[in-house]
């Protein structure tokens, strides 16, 4: 499972999901499982080019991974995208627990 450990690392994951077409990646992942660029494209009705972008961007952050498979019989091969598993709920104090506080008085830099 995808673990959220330090204030920059939440940030990366809230960027990744900050776009609509991210979570819809996220959704289709989680829902079919496993599934190749071309597929992830067409299912969500975007070109092979933008899939690819926000896939890479949701797997900088570490919540998507891929693997290359050939196809048997041809000489090609096809990366499959799969979801990490992930849990996050974000509140005021899980942020200062990042921060390193729980003093109202100590500045945040």
């Amino acid at each position: 499972m995808r673990e959220v450990k330090s204030l920059e690392d939440l940030a990366t994951v809230m960027d990744a999901l900050g776009h609509p077409i991210r979570l819809r990646i996220v959704a289709l992942l989680k829902l079919n499982g496993p599934l190749y660029l071309a597929d992830i494209a067409r299912r969500l009705g975007i070109s092979r080019a933008l899939a690819k972008v926000h896939l890479s961007k949701l797997q900088k952050a570490g919540l998507v991974t891929s693997r290359v498979v050939l196809v048997p019989g041809e000489a090609r091969a096809l990366r499959y995208y799969q979801l990490v598993d992930f849990k996050l709920s974000v509140d005021p104090d899980y942020i200062v627990s990042l921060v390193g506080g729980g003093d109202e008085q100590r500045q945040v830099e």
